[in-house]
């Protein structure tokens, strides 16, 4: 048995033992279960997955005159005024000029040290009488500069498929008709919450490593969905546990924020997300055990496009990995939307900054709500006349 505080203070004396998840699935085969669970006393575990519920806060100094911001955009992009000069931006909003460009590549752009243009329209006021006003920043000319990842860890996700006879640009990348490819987003057995299946050292108020920057889990985040049915191993068969986290961006690494997009669909995040899961007891060591071949994911038809669409059954990241999968007995390429090789990175950004004594575990405050039942938007506009 260990505890929070043993281990940050195995962490001050230069005494902690930490694996990535990596190393980790490594050392239980070779060594057993009660040998990883008495030796390490931390693993971390990490994604460098897709987003696309990211939104970008930037506050910034007082105009002279002063200002309230009624209309703002940052590089064309529309902002959205949350104070009299405190703005928020979609990371999936694209610029009015360049459909390529949005609020990720503003994020990038800021962490890269470039200049932005800011335009702004004023509310007529007395007291803020300035009605337009355009000027250029970059990172040091903001107050404050944070990110909310709203989804920043998913729990599993599902393969994307096409059945019809055309071709179907989705979120989740092109779709080619006739099951001919399919798609995936998760870092599988690296991902934290696979590795701690039902948040029982992450919750409210965890510390989270996201993009070099220490970042914190403020609750359960947007399609939050802990009902989800579980396979033999405890590990949802589909979409589940999401997290939400803020981070502080002045300290991010560009490095590991990359904007992307994609046809049809628009801008979309990848960024890197990691978790130190400390070994407190045998359960939690057995859970970190887990791998690609007892991880179990649904392939979803997207050829409808409803809510509710047709699956093809279950299969395993393991045979995903494989670059080919089985789906209504036709053999069918499948590719990652995650960087495996980046999420390994990750973990191992984490794990120096560890033995760097740069990061310490934070015990949570409160567990993650897992009693949330997944609400639908359905129209109800007859029930209100």
């Amino acid at each position: 048995m260990r505890t929070f505080e043993e281990i940050n203070e195995k962490i001050k004396n230069s005494k902690i033992k930490v694996l990535t998840a990596l190393e980790a699935k490594n050392y239980i085969k070779e060594k057993g279960i009660n040998s990883f669970s008495s030796d390490i006393d931390v693993v971390t575990c990490a994604s460098f997955e897709m987003h696309t519920n990211a939104l970008l806060y930037l506050s910034f100094g007082q105009t002279d005159p002063m200002i309230y911001f009624q209309e703002v955009s940052v590089n064309g992009v529309p902002a959205y005024p949350t104070g009299p000069t405190d703005i928020a931006i979609s990371c999936v909003s694209s610029s009015k000029d360049d459909i390529n460009y949005s609020g990720a590549n503003i994020l990038e752009d800021l962490l890269l040290g470039k200049n932005l243009h800011l335009k702004a329209v004023g509310k007529h006021s007395g007291v803020f009488p300035n009605r337009e006003f355009e000027t250029w920043f970059n990172l040091k000319d903001v107050n404050q500069s944070r990110l909310l990842l709203n989804q920043s860890l998913n729990q599993n996700n599902i393969v994307a498929c096409n059945s019809s006879d055309n071709d179907i640009n989705s979120h989740m990348g092109t779709l080619i008709g006739k099951l001919e490819n399919s798609t995936f987003n998760s870092s599988t057995f690296l991902n934290p919450l696979i590795n701690d299946p039902f948040c029982k050292t992450i919750g409210v108020g965890t510390s989270v490593w996201i993009a070099g920057s220490r970042g914190v889990i403020v609750g359960h985040g947007s399609s939050h969905n802990p009902n989800q049915k579980r396979n033999e191993y405890g590990i949802p068969v589909g979409p589940s546990i999401t997290l939400s986290s803020i981070v502080d961006i002045s300290s991010m690494n560009p490095k590991w924020v990359k904007p992307g997009h994609i046809q049809s669909f628009g801008p979309v995040l990848f960024i890197s997300v990691a978790i130190a899961i400390p070994v407190l007891n045998k359960e939690i060591a057995e859970c970190l055990s887990i791998t690609d071949d007892k991880i179990h994911t649904t392939i979803v038809d997207f050829s409808i496009p409803r809510r509710t669409k047709p699956t093809f059954g279950q299969c395993t990241y393991a045979e995903l990995r494989t670059s080919t999968v089985s789906i209504n007995n036709k053999p069918t390429l499948t590719a990652p939307l995650t960087s495996m090789a980046y999420s390994i990175e990750s973990c191992n950004e984490l794990k120096n900054d560890i033995l760097n004594k740069k990061f310490i575990l934070s015990k949570p405050t409160s567990e993650i709500n897992m009693g949330v039942e997944l609400k639908k938007l359905d129209a109800k506009l007859g029930e209100l006349v």
